[in-house]
């Protein structure tokens, strides 16, 4: 473009002028997007989780979720920013005022890096109990929900999943079995964030005898390297069910040689024993009980 020749040849030298720059290397897309449907006659059935936080939502909300294993990082919060500035900039004539629009982060619990970047923007944190908070200060209402102390405060069980990647009673194992019980739904559980650390977390608490059924030892040992297979095994358990030639395949001469019965190795000639390299002429001579 015009400006872009302008800028190029008129601009100091110490600047660079670069166009149509990525901004991002991530795609641009929100975890979830909450829509209020405030419509006349609409029913009104009670939340049956994160209570508290449904009445603060405005008619639409961009969240980001933190897992256990992929917890809050650095600037994350500038990138939530972005995107609710964003999808504010695309929607501002059907949302209307700025208050229609907000932004949540679910996360197991606050950070000390959360915190710097909060304290980086300007923001400041009003405590709503029981786990949930509003950023104060910014364009958009910012809600931050610490869903482990979320879970111990309002007993959900379901929240420790997320919150702590631990069921602790049979109505979460119940409904993290309905969740990945059906092959399709397994599928699409296996995209989710924080799917494989609560799964992980579950399957370490059961004893090994309920989980061998349920693995074909074919299939389990197709995954482990060589030297994991072979862990633990006495040598003749190593070479049981090899043939003469297995055995033998990739050993020198010298090698091949010490594998003979010692009553083998007592007809070799002196002048061809001490040939060999010294280290298995040594154990040679220890074997037949004579010097070379």
């Amino acid at each position: 473009m015009l400006l872009t020749a302008l800028l190029r040849q008129r601009r100091p030298r110490h600047f660079q002028i670069q166009s149509e720059v990525p901004l991002s290397a991530e795609p641009l897309r929100a975890d979830h997007l909450l829509l209020r449907n405030d419509a006349p006659g609409e029913a009104r059935e009670p939340a049956g989780t994160l209570l508290r936080l449904w009445p603060l939502l405005p008619r639409e909300t961009i969240v980001e979720f933190k897992s256990v294993r992929r917890t809050y990082r650095s600037r994350d919060l500038d990138r939530l920013w972005g995107y609710v500035s964003l999808h504010y900039a695309g929607a501002a004539r059907r949302l209307g005022p700025r208050a229609d629009l907000a932004g949540a982060v679910l996360l197991p619990s606050r950070t000390r890096t959360l915190d710097t970047d909060a304290a980086a923007l300007g923001l400041t944190w009003l405590d709503l109990a029981g786990g949930y908070w509003q950023l104060q200060g910014g364009a958009f209402a910012l809600y931050v929900v610490e869903l482990a102390m979320v879970a111990e405060d309002e007993d959900d069980d379901l929240l420790h999943l997320l919150g702590h990647g631990e069921a602790r009673t049979v109505e979460a194992r119940r409904w993290l079995a309905e969740q990945v019980g059906a092959e399709e739904i397994a599928m699409a559980m296996r995209e989710l964030e924080g799917f494989e650390e609560v799964l992980r977390t579950v399957l370490t608490k059961l004893p090994i005898e309920a989980l061998l059924p349920a693995l074909p030892v074919e299939e389990l040992l197709a995954e482990l390297p060589p030297e994991q297979r072979l862990a633990g095994l006495a040598p003749e358990q190593r070479l049981a069910g090899l043939a003469p030639e297995q055995r033998l395949a990739g050993l020198a001469p010298e090698q091949r040689l010490l594998l003979m019965p010692d009553e083998v190795l007592r007809l070799l000639p002196d002048d061809y024993l001490r040939s060999l390299p010294a280290d298995v002429k040594a154990q040679i001579r220890a074997r037949i009980g004579r010097p070379l």
